[in-house]
């Protein structure tokens, strides 16, 4: 960062999470953030007063982050008018992974998911983004079946079934990611800060699949 830029909250949580990206956040220490941001590590200080202060602050906003954001397009009932149900949940589930691969949710995922297992707060976070989902799908399957493209669902059974496409998509996400990550590491060359810059195309296959058949059962 220049030094001339204002050193900000939002600026400190992002060199935080980007080096917990790389390394991870019990490894990453104040020294790694300072030295992202191209100032003295006493800095810091002025924001915030422990490094614990400073992850407690990184999880909220977190937190915040992932609740402006959807993973659904706003027009799902015209979409499901105009292609089948596997176009549109292939198409959800795709949007969805490459959502996760762009800065910061690809930090803030990792970070979360990590966390949670530590942190209260941070498991309270991801399952609220799991729920969040799985109430998104539930608008996508009920969209679907008003415009007949599924059998239509009784509540439970279309809680269910969100809950189990969920699923579906968090599992590999999750080795989307971790793939992902071993992909990044194996070329350092192309330096930490270009995350997704690979040449290689996405590959979703994998999922396609598994949408297709998830898909197939109702009809």
């Amino acid at each position: 960062m220049a030094k001339t830029e204002k050193v900000t909250r939002e600026k400190i949580i992002l060199a935080f999470l980007d080096s917990c990206f790389a390394k991870n956040a019990g490894g990453t220490s104040l020294s790694d953030v300072a030295d992202r941001l191209g100032i003295k590590k006493a800095s810091l200080y002025n924001h915030y007063e422990s490094r614990d202060a400073m992850v407690e602050d990184c999880i909220r906003w977190c937190g915040d982050y992932y609740r402006k954001t959807y993973f659904i397009p706003t027009d799902i009932d015209s979409i499901s008018q105009r292609y089948p149900a596997e176009n549109v949940m292939k198409a959800i589930i795709n949007r969805w992974f490459k959502m996760n691969e762009k800065e910061p949710l690809i930090q803030i995922y990792s970070f979360i998911e990590s966390e949670k297992y530590i942190s209260t707060a941070a498991a309270k976070i991801a399952q609220e983004t799991r729920e969040k989902l799985v109430t998104q799908t539930k608008l996508a399957l009920r969209s679907l079946a008003k415009a007949g493209k599924i059998i239509d669902l009784e509540e439970n059974d279309l809680e269910t079934l969100s809950k189990i496409m969920t699923s579906i998509a968090m599992s590999n996400l999750d080795d989307y990611i971790v793939a992902k990550k071993i992909e990044i590491r194996s070329n350092p060359e192309s330096g930490e800060g270009s995350l997704f810059e690979s040449k290689n195309d996405s590959d979703f296959s994998a999922v396609d699949e598994l949408v297709n058949t998830f898909c197939s059962m109702l009809k």
